[in-house]
């Protein structure tokens, strides 16, 4: 009895002891779930487009006996034409109405990757073809999960087929796609940790991770079971002692826990002491510096200035150590019988002032960190050092290929040739003088160690050609450079962007140390050279370092960083994440000092809807201010906002407030009229493997430019406007219309099919607003849906420094976004019709503002002679019009021309008590407008000095009548009266 009663007690214990441990459950398809697809039969229900294929498959399968196979052939950006697959119902269309969530299950043999999503209905309509966010994993099942809130356009009721797409070459297996209302929780991945288990010296720095989304992690360092009650896991740990760390992922919905991991870190003290940190650190400096040394608890600190080696006898440190000219410090701590090293900070004081850039917490600062702010706006010279076939005129896969192909061909001497003749062609003097046109003043360059480095690892004879004489030039124009290591020995990440492709998605720079010390030796040298230039802003460690992530990552930039601050104690590094702020680490768990912190914001979600970019730009804020809150600047070092120029606009806006810098990628690409690119073009592109020397050299001199580029007007306006925002303000602008002041029963032309009135009720600003009311038997006909306005603006922008725009707010009173159609009428009746941007519509039921490039306009009329403007709404509804005016970017301010106009229909109209008042702002009225009127005479004379002089002079009378009549509101002046003609007056720019 005894044995049995041993046993029973001992399972008695167990069973208690595992009621204590976190809950394990294991996911399911939802009961509730309408099954899509599940690949069962033997009918193939689905579509491969070109470049791909699809199968069914035993092979693997998520649930039941088989999957679709679906194979990307080659690597690129699918479509609904190339590299997709279309999946049909297994039966009748599929009614998804009130459902949450589209799901299926992803096994990526390839990578972790993104999914392209597109759902269609019985009637052939489709969703967006959009970049779905989350992530596959390698060679796992993974339920990928896309809310229904993110598609639109489609009859929900009748889902006929799904289409799927993956830029990445390589095989994914699919499963079980359904619809559902809610999920269950997935069981949490198990945390893994960075490092591992092991013995370190000095100290270790531990990342723990898991890949589930939507879960924390819990830890113990007592050897405790960890639950949702322990240590919450915000960043990565700093052990310094012998550890026993056990951590568990944990999912808030449904109570589910991972697996509890363990590790175990076994610490050796090799340091005796560790000397004195000093801060700020050495450097150079324009203003005298207070530095603070510190050391181990309860160590005493010793320190000398006069070049002597400190000992117990030197002056013991008490208080921070003021340095007002050039200074050594050199300090020991001591603490019982151990003393340690020497600690040498050189202080150069410099008081001439200096471009030079260093970082004063969150902001860049010139003069050594002591001057002016400075936000980094500008562009990325893409694709000038490192080609990418996508956006150069090139079908090479990447850079290495490149130099293969042509050294193989023609020999190393005439490839090397080739490359050059590209490079001084696709990059000139004028590429500068376009940057600082635009109102930057920072270029990004991405360069490789293909130009810099030979096969050894040593440098090239010419290693720093380019790099100097792009430096010079930027130089010259007062431009920043940022030297941004795009392609590392190895690759850091295994894309084309990196010039090497041989290992895809990972590369061979992380673990492998003859190719890190490559990068280490390369940075060296680099920051050596260029450690006193003032117009190199600082050096990009590494871009896009995606083949490692977190404490890998972060070891290696700490060799890199260490490498640079031993040969330039003062130029700013730049760090950057893969991807979001939360990956990269607090900067003092390595003693990172004067370092900005870079992302690249790339919101791939229904790239031309201004609701989903708004919604990513926004989710970056708190991610910046609250989840991390570093005390570094930030830099968004590349980034787009694809077509709509709404997008861009707003994006650029959130930068500006948040005192973000930033560069977009990219300064020029191919493919006309990409908003990828600031200009763009079509030029000649080089085949590799077929072409002849002389063609390559033929197509190769076409890539300048001038050449065969154009500027991208409508994307390059809008950044230059927040690039220097002071063009929001200086551009040319000119009123059409804003309906202030205007008569209640004023009557409008319209079209048989429409109606017009103002509206006192709905307006962008200021009291009213134009409505429009199409008909409902409206017939998408332009003639008979329109209003009329009439003008007298000059709408030609041939003498004009920047192109001219027709802008306009409008209300979208309906549940479709809409383009307007445009019809301009010249004094002699000539007519031209145009809509606006495409891209850009009008939003639903918001006011919003839309553009039409007036000269995408062509027809036969005098654009200098615009009598009437007409305005249709294809679809039946009612719309308002606002502020429309003619400017120079999209995100330009309100002109101000009608402002006279306006205020003086105010005050006639405001009931003034006494006629003296209304008098005297009619008379200061009168000044202001006479004032600039002979800024805009003397600018077209080309005296600026004058013009300004004159400017102020105006600018000066209207503040004056602003106070004029808040002094007078209340008493003489009605108050509701003054406060519309104070809003006029503050409201409005001149130019």
């Amino acid at each position: 009895m005894r044995k049995y009663a041993k046993v029973f007690s001992i399972a008695v214990i167990v069973a208690l002891v595992m009621t204590m441990l976190p809950n394990h459950q294991q996911a399911k398809i939802p009961d509730d779930a309408i099954m899509f697809q599940d690949f069962e039969g033997s009918e193939a229900l689905f579509k491969a487009a070109q470049g791909a294929t699809g199968a069914l498959s035993m092979e693997e399968a998520y649930e039941g006996k088989q999957s679709l196979k679906y194979e990307v052939l080659s690597s690129g950006d699918p479509s609904v034409s190339k590299a997709s697959i279309s999946i049909k119902s297994m039966g009748k269309p599929i009614d998804a109405t009130g459902m949450e969530y589209f799901v299926f299950y992803i096994k990526d043999t390839q990578g972790a990757n993104t999914i392209k999503i597109a759902l269609t209905d019985s009637s052939g309509k489709s969703t967006d073809f959009g970049w779905k966010a989350m992530n596959t994993k390698k060679n796992e099942w993974v339920r990928y999960e896309v809310p229904m809130s993110s598609f639109a356009g489609i009859d929900f009721s009748s889902i006929s087929e799904v289409r799927i797409g993956q830029w990445n070459e390589g095989i994914y297996y699919i499963d079980q796609l359904f619809f559902a209302k809610s999920l269950p929780p997935i069981p949490p991945d198990q945390p893994t940790a960075y490092h591992p288990s092991g013995e370190y010296d000095n100290f270790v720095v531990v990342e723990l991770r898991t890949y589930s989304v939507g879960t924390d992690i819990y830890y113990t360092t007592d050897g405790t079971l960890p639950t949702k009650e322990s240590s919450l896991y915000k960043g990565p740990l700093r052990l310094e002692s012998n550890t026993t760390l056990k951590a568990v992922a944990y999912n808030p919905k449904g109570d589910i826990y991972s697996e509890v991991s363990t590790f175990d870190y076994v610490i050796h003290q090799k340091e005796d002491l560790a000397k004195p940190i000093a801060y700020p650190a050495a450097g150079t400096y324009v203003v005298p510096q207070s530095i603070e040394l510190s050391a181990v608890e309860d160590a005493t600190i010793y320190y000398t200035t006069d070049g002597k080696i400190p000992t117990t006898s030197s002056k013991k440190y008490s208080q921070p150590i003021k340095v007002s000219k050039d200074t050594v410090i050199k300090a020991i701590a001591v603490k019982d019988q151990l003393q340690s090293e020497v600690a040498v900070n050189q202080y150069t004081i410099d008081k001439n002032p200096t471009a030079f850039l260093k970082t004063d917490g969150k902001k860049m600062r010139n003069n050594y960190g002591s001057g002016d702010e400075v936000i980094l706006r500008g562009t990325n010279a893409g694709g000038w050092l490192v080609m990418e076939s996508w956006m150069s005129p090139t079908n090479s896969p990447d850079q290495k290929t490149t130099i293969k192909t042509l050294t193989d061909r023609f020999g190393e001497k005439t490839a090397w040739e080739l490359i050059k003749l590209y490079q001084d062609n696709y990059w000139t003097e004028v590429d500068f003088d376009n940057i600082k046109e635009a109102g930057m003043n920072t270029v990004r360059l991405p360069f490789s160690y293909f130009e810099m480095l030979n096969g050894d690892g040593s440098l090239k004879a010419t290693a720093f050609d380019r790099m100097d004489w792009f430096i010079e030039e930027a130089a010259k124009r007062e431009l920043y450079v940022i030297l941004d290591m795009h392609g590392a020995p190895g690759s850091q990440n295994g894309k084309d962007h990196s010039g090497d492709t041989d290992r895809p998605d990972k590369g061979n720079l992380f673990g492998n140390k003859e190719n890190m010390d490559k990068t280490v030796f390369l940075w060296g040298k680099i920051a050596e050279r260029y450690k006193d230039e003032k117009w190199v802003a600082g050096y990009d460690l590494l871009n896009e370092p995606g083949g490692a992530t977190g404490i890998e990552q972060f070891d290696f930039y700490d060799q890199l960083y260490k490498a640079v601050r031993a040969k330039d104690k003062n130029h700013m590094m730049f760090i950057e994440a893969i991807w979001e702020p939360y990956h990269l680490p607090k900067p003092d768990l390595y003693g990172w000092e004067n370092v900005v912190y870079s992302y690249h914001f790339y919101g791939w979600d229904n790239i031309d809807s201004f609701t989903s970019q708004k919604r990513f730009t926004d989710s970056k804020i708190p991610m910046v201010n609250e989840m991390t809150n570093y005390n570094v600047p930030l830099l968004v070092g590349e980034f787009t906002l694809f077509n709509n120029l709404q997008s861009w606009d707003y994006a650029l806006k959130v930068y500006e407030e948040q005192g973000w810098s930033f560069t977009t990628w990219s300064y020029k690409v191919t493919g006309e009229g990409s908003s990828w690119g600031m200009y763009t073009g079509n030029p000649p592109k080089v085949n590799i493997q077929r072409d002849s020397e002389e063609e390559i050299r033929s197509k190769w001199s076409l890539v300048g430019t001038d050449t065969s580029f154009k500027r991208n007007d409508s994307f390059v306006d809008i950044i230059r406007n927040y690039a220097n925002p002071d063009f929001r303000n200086s551009d040319e602008r000119t009123w059409v219309a804003n309906f202030e002041g205007l008569d209640e029963d004023t009557t409008f032309e319209t079209g048989s099919l429409a109606t017009a009135s103002l509206d006192f009720e709905n307006k962008a600003n200021g009291d009213a607003s134009l409505k429009l009311v199409i008909d409902d038997s409206g017939n998408k006909d332009a003639t008979r849906q329109y209003v009329s306005i009439k003008t007298s603006v000059n709408f030609a922008d041939d003498s004009s420094t920047y192109p001219k725009y027709l802008l306009f707010d409008v209300f979208n009173g309906t549940k479709k976004e809409s383009t307007i159609t445009v019809t301009l009428i010249d004094k002699n009746g000539n007519q031209a019709t145009a809509k606006t941007h495409t891209a850009t519509k009008a939003l639903s039921n918001a006011w919003s503002r839309v553009p039409l490039l007036l000269k995408s306009i062509s027809g036969d009329i005098d654009k200098s002679s615009i009598v009437e403007i007409r305005l249709a709404m294809e679809d039946p509804g009612t719309y308002n019009f606002d502020n429309i005016f003619v400017g120079q970017s999209f995100s330009n301010n309100l002109p101000a021309e009608l402002d006279f106009h306006t205020v003086r229909g105010l005050v006639e109209k405001a009931n003034i008590q006494l006629e003296g008042i209304r008098n005297a702002l009619l008379v200061q009225l009168d000044n202001a407008e006479r004032d600039f009127e002979k800024a805009s005479a003397l600018m077209k004379q080309g005296k600026e000095k004058q013009a300004e002089q004159a400017r102020k002079s105006g600018y000066s009378t209207l503040e004056s009548l602003t106070d004029f009549v808040s002094k007078h509101s209340g008493k003489h002046i009605p108050k509701e009266n003054a406060e519309k003609i104070i809003w006029a007056l503050e409201h409005v720019y001149f130019y």
